[in-house]
């Protein structure tokens, strides 16, 4: 999550000091559609969202205790 956010504040930086989409894009090996997502967003809308990705649920919850006691029982897999 800090990692979005420092990307977030990364691109808003670059774009401050006038570099063009397509290299912030380049010099943050992310797509160009990426930049402009995160150009579109205030500081605010950017912090809920990355708060927003540690409360969603994922595919495999419903069998992450089945799954921990498998790799506990073959941990060499």
């Amino acid at each position: 999550m800090k990692k979005k956010l420092m990307l977030y504040l990364e691109i808003q930086q670059m774009k401050e000091r006038g570099f063009s989409i397509q290299q912030i894009a380049k010099q943050l090996k992310v797509s160009r559609t990426t930049v402009y997502n995160y150009m579109e967003k205030t500081p605010e809308e950017a912090f809920e969202w990355v708060n927003s990705l540690s409360s969603r649920k994922k595919k495999l919850d419903p069998y992450k205790d089945w799954i921990v006691a498998w790799l506990q029982e073959y941990p060499h897999l």
